[in-house]
């Protein structure tokens, strides 16, 4: 999995520290995922942006609104989601429980 972190961009900051993007609450990360989209087959998915409370993600024929959605990370449990908006292959979505700070800062550390 390739994990890409933007902070500094972000921040305005030419140096970062490690809880930078949590202090942000947002990071953009370039992160294979698998998602599965409702009571389709499971897909690889490109996320391009991740916080506590949910996350963009990439992939052809996103689904209406409310839709529901499981997602899986490398040594992460599934985690449940629905689609709050989306854009031909784009759509920003929400956790149904947002991940602890832990959860995403491990996420954000290790899925590279």
């Amino acid at each position: 999995m390739n994990a890409m972190i933007d902070v500094a961009q972000q921040t305005g900051l030419s140096e970062g520290t490690d809880s930078d993007h949590r202090n942000n609450g947002r990071a953009r990360v370039d992160i294979d995922c698998d998602i599965r989209i409702g009571n389709r087959a499971w897909r690889r998915a490109q996320l391009a942006d991740l916080t506590p409370d949910g996350f963009q993600v990439t992939i052809l024929d996103m689904p209406p609104r409310g839709t529901p959605l499981f997602i899986r990370f490398a040594g992460i449990q599934l985690l449940q989601a629905e689609v709050c908006w989306a854009k031909v292959d784009t759509a920003g979505c929400r956790f149904l429980t947002p991940i602890s700070p832990y959860v995403f800062d491990h996420i954000v550390a290790t899925c590279g």
